[in-house]
């Protein structure tokens, strides 16, 4: 493997680096991120009902990111179920889980969540 790997462009207007080696991103893609949509039919109501809050608490994740929230919502459905029970590795990997989408206060900070949309002054004549 050749070098550091390709600091995606997203990640690299959030720290700056673009601005600071324009040159180097000018000719970059940035892949448009599909929704999360709603959760797999294999889960229960309430592992649905986790993946909604997922969806509502991160909504920079997209379809691409479905993986990593379906092993969160199983692994907090396992913790939540184990009650006092749960192991400190589960809570470990709960924790990873969290920080690999963005859900701790260090990890948010890296993040850009999309901003609120505001409201189209045309909507109100063209539909």
């Amino acid at each position: 493997m050749a070098g550091r790997p390709r600091l995606p462009i997203e990640v690299a207007k959030i720290t700056g680096a673009v601005a600071k080696n324009a040159g180097r991103f000018k000719d970059r893609a940035a892949p448009q991120v599909k929704s999360l949509g709603l959760a797999p039919k294999r889960f229960s109501g309430a592992q649905r009902e986790m993946w909604d809050e997922f969806n509502a608490d991160f909504p920079w994740l997209g379809r691409s990111d479905r993986g990593i929230v379906s092993l969160a919502v199983l692994l907090q459905w396992q913790i939540e179920m184990a009650g006092e029970e749960a192991t400190p590795p589960m809570i470990a990997q709960m924790r990873l889980l969290l920080s690999s989408m963005g859900g701790t206060p260090v990890d948010r900070s890296k993040v850009k969540a999309p901003d609120e949309e505001d409201e189209d002054p045309a909507e109100k004549f063209f539909n």
